[in-house]
């Protein structure tokens, strides 16, 4: 068997198991390069298979994990071990029915008081294990759902379970790093027959039939935006029988199917209510339709049911134009890769044409049985923007990305780009340490390629122990301008070493790139070097395949280069009582 063949049959959903121990056997095995993280698993059932099906999806994502399963039922230990093995994420998998033997049934004669103290030990334990792992990146901690989910809604045992997932969420939220991965949906979508073995639970605690622990290892796989590796951005969709059924340049404005009262129309309509809810968590949506603008504008402007409008979209390409290139000068005017684009087409030729010649878009064919349709967005789509998180920064960026286009307007209205900088009013507000914005500054590391000196991939965990150190200071920094409220859109991490304080990380959003904000914000880095007494600062750029815009960044800062590595890597230095840097006069820099 190949790596080829191995990683093939990892992708096969029907794979026996004997199979994908044989593909994950012959990857262990392999030279190639794969990105090596380290799991840890805590949890108070069996769950062997776990690490198993991990490694599947963490493969396939071109990433091969050391998985460290903990003990049984021994959640602070656990969660000590794990951190002490440097784990760069953990998993914590609370089964409800075995909070005590036989939870859910004892539910039924408990009084509300003991039912509270039981749960409430579990989550003291939680608090305990995650202040343990404060220093751990990532931790994923499933929610808890009943063995007997068809009990009622007003039952003892749901009224249980609910209090129990509320503590959950509330011990999670105290810690940054934390993320909590809900089971009910997962659980009523796989169904309770098929995911739960009895046999198994009564005489090991292992209560997971495979089936659905592979399951969970998808769903900590999308958590985890597959294990680092896609930050999809962009969701591009077709017109004809995508947005509605029907084809409006044949059809006509009241011949297309839309009616949210009626089959199909009312397919095409909830799926717009998908993509708008989409929309308003900060997914950019594009339209990429062979078809004449004005009979599209037209449904936009007119149709009493279409649920979108020209406000939720960032760009348009509606022409007669083939679909890859359309693609490409969508992903030329945001200035985002293409690796970030999942693009929806009815069309089996597109879906194709595009698979040939962009295979880094994630492609998706509208199902022939439409009524398949809207659980396609909702579990296999949307999951792709969300399942990692959403930032209150990432909300609004439909608006940003306008707002982007019409400074793209004014600009040409003055005869220089000095003179256009100075009427945008541009400021940027620069924060240190601020726990606050945690969320946004683990999202901007992980999704951040083109300008970023070093491509370092901090979590949310890293990011706090590095606020908490006296020698390492976190900035991060928000801009504004006459057009918009562009939000935090930049980080820069320093660390002290002897007499010098090193750039860790500097990168900013490519929505602000080019305006001298890159610029503006080293008077208060070297201000503050200064003050702790500080005598020099160095700084290097790494080379990826995606940040060869900023390789002369350091340069046109005024650092002096001092050497090269054989990977490209090249070092700088300046003497902070000397050193002239580049500056943007007509930034207000605000310090917070």
């Amino acid at each position: 068997m190949s790596d080829t063949d191995a990683l093939a049959t990892l992708g096969r959903a029907d794979a026996p198991m004997v199979e994908v121990l044989q593909a994950l056997k012959r990857l262990d095995a392999s030279t190639a390069e794969f990105r090596t993280l380290k799991v840890g698993i805590a949890a108070n059932v069996t769950v062997d298979l776990l690490g198993t099906y991990l490694r599947r999806h963490a493969y396939a994502a071109g990433v091969r994990l050391q998985v460290a399963k903990g003990h049984y039922d021994d959640l602070v230990g656990d969660a000590q071990a794990h951190a002490s093995a440097g784990v760069d994420l953990l998993v914590i998998l609370p089964f409800f029915d075995n909070l005590q033997p036989g939870w859910e049934v004892q539910l039924d004669t408990l009084d509300a008081d003991t039912r509270a103290a039981a749960q409430a030990d579990y989550l003291n334990r939680l608090e305990l294990a995650l202040q343990a792992a404060n220093a751990v990146p990532q931790v994923l901690l499933f929610a808890g759902h009943l063995m007997n989910p068809a009990v009622a809604a007003h039952s003892a045992q749901q009224q249980a379970l609910d209090a129990f997932n509320a503590g959950l969420a509330d011990v999670a939220a105290r810690h940054p790093q934390v993320r909590v991965v809900e089971t009910a949906g997962l659980l009523a979508r796989f169904g309770a027959r098929h995911a739960f073995d009895a046999r198994f639970y009564f005489r090991g605690k292992a209560p997971y039939t495979a089936g659905f622990v592979d399951q969970l290892a998808q769903a900590a796989a999308a958590a985890t935006r597959r294990f680092g590796t896609q930050f999809h951005k962009v969701l591009v969709l077709d017109c004809d029988n995508t947005l509605w059924g029907g084809i409006v340049g044949e059809d006509g404005l009241d011949g297309i199917q839309l009616d949210r009262y009626s089959f199909p129309g009312n397919i095409f309509w909830t799926v717009q209510q998908q993509f708008k809810a989409l929309e308003a968590q900060g997914v950019l949506l594009c339209l990429n339709s062979k078809n004449n603008p004005a009979d599209v504008d037209e449904v936009l402007t007119r149709h009493p049911h279409m649920g979108l409008r020209d406000a939720q979209l960032v760009a348009k390409k509606v022409n007669w134009t083939d679909k890859p290139s359309n693609l490409r000068a969508l992903a030329a005017e945001l200035n985002l890769g293409l690796d970030s684009f999942v693009f929806i087409d009815d069309s089996a030729f597109e879906i194709e044409a595009v698979r040939e010649q962009l295979p880094q878009v994630r492609l998706f064919q509208v199902p022939k049985a439409l009524q398949d349709y809207p659980a396609l967005v909702r579990d296999e789509i949307a999951p792709l923007f969300t399942a990692g998180g959403v930032s209150a920064e990432s909300r609004g960026k439909t608006q940003q990305y306008r707002a982007l286009a019409e400074a793209a307007e004014a600009r040409a209205g003055f005869a220089n780009q000095a003179d256009y900088l100075r009427s945008l009013g541009l400021a940027v507000t620069l924060k240190r340490d601020d726990a606050a914005q945690l969320p946004r500054i683990a999202e901007l590391m992980a999704k951040s390629n083109q300008f970023n000196l070093t491509t370092e991939r901090l979590q949310a965990g890293d990011l706090a122990a590095l606020m908490a150190r006296p020698d390492a200071t976190v900035y991060s920094f928000s801009v504004s301008d006459r057009l918009a409220e562009h939000g935090l859109t930049g980080v820069l991490i320093t660390v002290d070493e002897g007499d010098a304080a090193v750039v860790h990380s500097f990168l900013m959003s490519c929505r602000v790139i080019g305006r001298g904000i890159e610029f503006a914000i080293w008077r208060a880095v070297l201000a503050d070097a200064l003050a702790r007494g500080k005598l020099r600062l160095t700084a290097a750029y790494r080379p990826t395949a995606k940040n060869a815009q900023v390789a002369d960044f350091y340069d046109r800062l005024g650092l002096s280069l001092s050497s090269e590595a054989a990977d490209g890597t090249r070092f700088y230095t300046a003497e902070l009582a000397t050193v002239q840097l580049a500056d943007s006069a007509w930034v207000e820099l605000r310090n917070g």
